[in-house]
């Protein structure tokens, strides 16, 4: 990452892809051990937090962000912000840098900032190649008058042509797909793998998995058995004695990627094949034959608390969130806050459509917003499905903002 910063009262600190930024700043002995916990092996974020609220109180404006691939994390708290657009990460204290405040680069240290920007490292440039002067052809020569039919050599610092192996590259080719491989799954056993129920509670975050028969809603209309312990199948009985059905699908019995047509950039990201740029770094993509693969991961969607979603199946968010009608593949369930009362149970769903990512209220009594940089926010229609592009904001009830961000 290339970081910049503007001085100012507060504290940053951090280098490569962990930082911080915490006002009133720590003492001495406080940003020695900050430092040494932010470029440490691994950072552990609650130790991290209960060292500023140890040393610069409660009441702390605190931004904390870890953009380690595979270990995101983002948390505020007080005035402490942190935005992202197009993979730029801004974090600032609660107030707006002025417009002639100098902004200097940073590798790495500790230094008094009032805001930080992150921005994703530049590639390196190849220089341009010239082809090397060569004699201009004389009379009689190859090439001049009386000749034998012979051409001159290029003009130096002049390219007159594309040589055939740049326009004959193609990205490189995919690593081959593993063999498919069949699973046994006990049905009288709790499954490995489940629904990601995330609880949240301020800016703590606790991750159970329950078996799909598990109640979720504790609203007794619903009928729910709050009895049941999560882990077997109830199948009743039918009449004349015969076999109960089979039961649905369970789902793990379903494939958790769909197959999509792809191509690679130079830097190797899997893009759609339909794409002339690359959905992560932005990069033409060369022309190549697409193939057919499972579909990688979209993308992630960035919590209010912090917490970060993958786009690898669908989602659903609410006070008690279930899965909406049949689904292929079972989607994660996010449980947002009890004291959310203007958002529904099930108020939002995410589904993947090969390389779209539709939302759709599920028409919640406190609606869904829209908000696109550059564009009036819009309200979006109950049970309809929006494509839902990068960068874009969903704000549930006007109370939770949820972004959609791609990364690698």
């Amino acid at each position: 990452m290339q970081a910049t910063y503007t001085p100012g009262d507060g504290l940053v600190v951090g280098a490569g892809s962990r930082w911080l930024l915490v006002t009133p700043a720590p003492g001495a002995a406080a940003a020695d051990d900050l430092w040494a916990l932010l470029t440490g092996p691994r950072a552990e974020t609650a130790l991290v937090l209960d060292t500023v609220a140890e040393t610069c109180g409660a009441d702390a404006a605190v931004v904390l962000v870890d953009l380690t691939v595979g270990a995101e994390t983002s948390v505020t708290r007080g005035r402490g912000r942190h935005h992202t657009l197009d993979g730029v990460h801004t974090l600032d204290l609660g107030e707006a840098a002025p417009d002639d405040a100098p902004v200097r680069r940073l590798v790495g240290g500790v230094v008094g900032a009032a805001s930080l920007v992150l921005r994703p490292a530049a590639r390196a440039v190849l220089p341009p190649v010239v082809a090397e002067p060569t004699p201009a052809p004389t009379a009689g020569g190859p090439g001049g008058p009386g000749g034998t039919g012979g051409t001159g050599g290029p003009v130096a610092g002049l390219i007159d042509g594309i040589p055939p192996e740049i326009l004959a590259a193609v990205a490189p080719p995919p690593p081959p797909l593993p063999e498919a491989s069949v699973v046994a799954v006990q049905t009288d056993e709790p499954p490995p793998e489940a629904v990601r129920l995330v609880e949240r509670v301020g800016l703590t975050s606790t991750v159970r998995r329950d078996h799909p028969g598990a109640a979720l809603d504790p609203d007794p209309d619903h009928g729910h058995d709050y009895d049941h312990d999560g882990q077997t199948t109830y199948r009743p009985e039918t009449a004349g004695g015969l076999p109960p059905p089979p039961p649905p699908p369970g789902h793990l019995q379903h494939a958790t990627h769909e197959m999509v047509l792809a191509v690679h950039c130079p830097a190797g990201h899997v893009t759609a094949a339909y794409s002339p740029r690359c959905r992560v770094c932005h990069e033409p993509v060369p022309a190549q034959e697409p193939h057919r693969m499972p579909r990688p991961r979209l993308g992630t969607l960035h919590l209010p608390d912090g917490e970060r979603v993958p786009l690898d199946r669908g989602v659903v968010f609410g006070r008690q969130p279930e899965p909406v009608g049949a689904v292929a593949d079972w989607p994660h369930l996010v449980r947002l806050p009890a004291d959310s009362t203007y958002v529904s149970r099930s108020h939002l769903a995410v589904a993947l459509d090969g390389w779209l990512v539709l939302a759709t209220d599920l028409g919640s009594r406190g609606g869904t917003t829209l908000r696109v940089p550059g564009r009036p926010a819009q309200r979006i229609r109950g049970h309809e499905q929006y494509v839902w592009e990068p960068g874009q904001v969903l704000d549930l009830a006007d109370s939770y903002e949820i972004v959609y961000e791609v990364t690698e």
